[in-house]
């Protein structure tokens, strides 16, 4: 494969970006190595409609966010259609951060020159400039090494993803009480979903030990578990405020970065902590890729992995123990 030369392109640049919010959130260093190759292109970014707003927050005069309404509920917008709306913008290189051949077609049929991505999925033939995928690699490494080695590896190392944040006055600040975000999870997340009977010890293992105050988050779908959660924390006096359902994406990441804590299953509000700089403990179970892969890379973060032989997916995670979670969750805490 030949390198890419910057100067062969002369135009706007499409970045697509994945579908799920933590691998979009580990492609930040690749666009950094991006802005900084093309610092007088337009580089626009094609998320789901629902993680626009996180991403519009980090763009600047050079750096913009379509929504990719094929995706968006009750949309019927075809691969040819999007294509169509694409060619307007007259990209010059589009670089796949999403493995699919959809999203091959989809450059294809909007004209785009130089299409960079992971030789996948019977795409290899419309793909300029392709590299073969590694799976062993890490996702920040398979996300930067795409620019790298498609533009001759100017680069020797890549930096970790960093999102912009907000002040809020949804977490309040307590002169006594050290404000906690916490994240289960629902059963909608399957194995990776820690139950509530854990979940509740945890947390009164933890309020037990530190004047502490509880902020629950997740979707919509997960408030009943939160308000039952939260529910039984108030029967032992213990301070916990129910954000479940209650936040856009960007409030999500504001209310982490306001937080001193934040206690995660493997998910999307892991990889916000991270990347606002928020100390993290992560419960990591049965996950839907790898852990080796998706692992944030902060000093900041503990991860406790299962040691668990159960050949149910559901039991993996309850072998970490809220006592482990607590430990860890107090020397995160814990003064320099």
């Amino acid at each position: 494969m030949k390198p890419l030369q910057t100067t062969q392109v002369t135009g706007a640049i499409l970045v697509v970006l994945p579908k799920f919010i933590g691998d979009a959130i580990n492609t930040l260093p690749a666009i950094d190595m991006l802005r900084e190759l093309y610092p007088n292109n337009d580089i626009y970014l094609l998320a789901r409609p629902f993680m626009c707003e996180i991403f519009a927050r980090n763009t600047s005069e050079k750096l913009h966010v379509i929504a990719d309404k094929r995706y968006e509920s009750g949309n019927t917008h075809s691969v040819f259609a999007k294509a169509k709306y694409l060619k307007q913008y007259q990209f010059a290189m589009a670089i796949l951060f999403r493995g699919s051949l959809s999203e091959a077609l989809l450059c294809t049929f909007a004209g785009i020159k130089y299409i960079l991505g992971y030789r996948q999925n019977g795409r290899t033939p419309l793909l300029s400039h392709g590299l073969k995928l590694n799976p062993n690699h890490h996702y920040i490494h398979r996300y930067c090494q795409l620019v790298n080695d498609c533009h001759g590896q100017p680069f020797k190392r890549y930096s970790l993803p960093k999102l912009s944040y907000q002040t809020t006055d949804m977490i309040v600040k307590h002169e006594t009480h050290t404000p906690v975000a916490v994240y289960f999870g629902g059963k909608n997340k399957g194995p990776r979903h820690y139950p509530n009977e854990l979940a509740l010890q945890t947390l009164q293992r933890l309020a037990k030990q530190k004047e502490v105050h509880f902020y629950l988050l997740g979707d919509p779908s997960e408030k009943e578990e939160s308000q039952q959660l939260a529910s039984q924390l108030a029967a032992d006096d213990i301070s916990a405020t129910v954000l479940t359902g209650t936040t856009s994406l960007s409030e999500l990441v504001d209310c982490i970065a306001a937080c001193q804590l934040m206690i995660s299953i493997d998910s999307g509000p892991m990889h916000m902590a991270v990347a606002v700089n928020t100390p993290c403990v992560a419960i990591v179970g049965f996950g839907t890729s790898a852990w080796s892969v998706v692992a944030p890379k902060n000093k900041q973060f503990t991860a406790l992995i299962s040691q668990s032989c159960s050949l149910n997916e559901y039991e993996i995670i309850t072998a970490i123990s809220p006592q482990q979670i607590t430990q860890a969750a107090l020397e995160l805490l814990a003064p320099d």
